[in-house]
Order: C-alpha cells, then sequence, then structure tokens
C-alpha cells in the first residue's frame, strides 16, 4: 500500500498568487495568465494520455478552471483578496496535478490507483495560509480512506486542506512534504520518502560552497535543526509527524534516483566528524528595542514578541 502526495506543477502555486494579484489590482492581463495556466496543464495531459483518455481528463480540467476564472473574476469586481480566497486560488495547483497523476497511473502505468481529495481528507483550523492541522480528524479521515484496500497506490495533492467548515485551507509553502509526513504518520507507513531535485540532505548550500557533500544519515535532532536555520531541502513542520511515529524519513534526487540521498532516524552511525552541517539564513533583520521607558516595566518583550506574531514575523 503506497500513498503518493504531489504538488503542484514547478512554478504553478507563484504563477496563480500574480494572477489572484493582478485581478486584485485591476489588471485584466490576470485573464491572459489564467490562460497560460490553463494551456501549461492541458499541454501536458495532451502529452501524457491518448485522444479516448483525454475525454476522461478535459472535463475536470476545465470545470476547475471554469470556477478559477469565476473566483478570480469576484476578486477582479470587488477589488479585494483575502487570505481565505487566496487558498482556494492556490488549492487549484495541487488539485489538478493529482487528478492528472492518478489518471497516468491507471490507465497508462495499469497501477490500480484511488485518487484521494486531500481537501475532503486533511482538516484544519481557519488560519488560512498557514493552517494548522487538526490530527485526530485527519488521522481517521486518512485511515478510513485506505483501510478498505490491502495494496495499491492512493495519489492525493499535498498542501491543500479545509476547515471545520470545509472551507478550503493550505499549509504555507512546502506544504506537499508536510502532507507526505501527516500522511506517512497517520497510516503508521514503513517509510516516508521525500523526492526532491538534490542528493539528500547536505553538508552545506552547494550553491554557496562547491565541496559540500550529501549527508547519508542524520537524526531528527539534527534535520529539524538544520532546516529550522536555513537548509531548504527539507521543510521544518514535516520532520515532526515522522519523529511522533519513529519513522524513518528518506530524501531522494527525482533526477538521481539510483543514489540512497539521506536517511533520517532516531539516530546516526558514529564518525570523525563532529560538525555535521553549516547553514545559513539570507534576508535577516537584526530589531534592537531600547529606551528609558523599557526600564524596570514588566510585559515589554511579551509585547515585542505578539506585536511580531500579529504579522506573521517569525
Amino acid at each position: 500500500k503506497v500513498v503518493v502526495v504531489v504538488s503542484a506543477m514547478g512554478g504553478v502555486t507563484d504563477a496563480l498568487i500574480d494572477t489572484a494579484r493582478k485581478a486584485q489590482a485591476g489588471d485584466e492581463t490576470y485573464r491572459d495568465q489564467l490562460d497560460e495556466i490553463y494551456y501549461r496543464h492541458r499541454k501536458a495531459a495532451e502529452e501524457l494520455f491518448t485522444a479516448e483518455q483525454l475525454k476522461q481528463v478535459q472535463p475536470f480540467l476545465k470545470e476547475q478552471t471554469r470556477n478559477l476564472e469565476n473566483l478570480l473574476y469576484g476578486v477582479l469586481l470587488i477589488k479585494e483578496l483575502s487570505a481565505r480566497v487566496l487558498d482556494t486560488v492556490m488549492s487549484y495547483g495541487e488539485t489538478v496535478s493529482a487528478f492528472i497523476t492518478a489518471h497516468y497511473f491507471k490507465h497508462n502505468l495499469q497501477i490500480p490507483v484511488e485518487h484521494l481529495d486531500s481537501k475532503q481528507l486533511v482538516k484544519t483550523d481557519s488560519n488560512f495560509g498557514y493552517a494548522a492541522v487538526q490530527f485526530d480528524q485527519t488521522n481517521a479521515n486518512l485511515q478510513q480512506a485506505t483501510g478498505g484496500i490491502k495494496k495499491g497506490v492512493f495519489v492525493m495533492g499535498g498542501f491543500i486542506a479545509s476547515d471545520r467548515h470545509n472551507v478550503v485551507t493550505t499549509l504555507g509553502r512546502g506544504g506537499s512534504d508536510y502532507t507526505a509526513a501527516i500522511a506517512g504518520a497517520a497510516l503508521n507507513a514503513a517509510e516516508i520518502e521525500i523526492w526532491t531535485d538534490v542528493d539528500g540532505v547536505m553538508t552545506a548550500d552547494p550553491r554557496k560552497v562547491k565541496k559540500a557533500f550529501s549527508l547519508l544519515q542524520m537524526t531528527y535532532e539534527e534535520a529539524m535543526e538544520m532546516s529550522h536555520f536555513g537548509a531548504k531541502v527539507i521543510h521544518p513542520p514535516t520532520i515532526q509527524p515522522a519523529l511522533d511515529k519513529k519513522i524513518p524519513l528518506r530524501i531522494k534526487n527525482t533526477f538521481n534516483p539510483a543514489f540512497p540521498g539521506t536517511l533520517i532516524t532516531t539516530q546516526t552511525p558514529p564518525d570523525d566528524h563532529p560538525v555535521k552541517g553549516i547553514t545559513s539564513i539570507a534576508q535577516i533583520a537584526l530589531v534592537s528595542l531600547q529606551g528609558s521607558g523599557l526600564i524596570g516595566v514588566t510585559g515589554i518583550a511579551g509585547r515585542l514578541f505578539s506585536a511580531l506574531a500579529r504579522r506573521r514575523v517569525n
């Protein structure tokens, strides 16, 4: 039994956000950009499927695009783009990608496959843009959706979910990896694999350090530390569900599948290198808060961090 979690096609989420921003600004060229997004998916479908198979895929693609078109027209009319509406706009990429992938598995690879709608299964709060997962309900939904089949493949979109009112939410950028970890933990998977475009976790950013090399194994704690402090290959929340269930997490390269990648587990074998890796974060702001009005006044730190939190500053 395998659950495959797919993200949107490369660059699609950014294009959807830009399209929505243009509609909000009254820039009617958003229609051209929407057409480009639709044609990109249609072209992919035309390359993957026969003319007969396309008859099953095209109606879904057209329906999703029509819904998105109507939503963006509403944004254009009222010149307002809330986080709630933006989440629905962004969900298009994963919704369509998962549908196309599931149909390709079924009709071209002859793999028994079930397409799961993440928006129905992954439940969150209503913090649009960066929703928090309601694990009890999500785990129950995933177990029920996959429980009736002993073996096979389930395909679902990452990043997208819904709140208790069934309004679309998203899990934040990098949310597809997080969805994979959520599903893996819910179903007690033997292993969670994250397929990316580099050979696992590296000792440093290879664009900055030419001699950087891949780490074959590391602990959950080391991975969390590196991801929080700039290692882009792992989305920080991804590690927690795997850690909670002690499920091995493997980072693999889609373009170099023979390479073993990085295995993240509870412990690593001893080696001669005391330093695991070096990370860096760009675009940091250093804020100093000072003045005589702070001396002996309680709650200043709380007020400062609360003000930053209200603006969603990490």
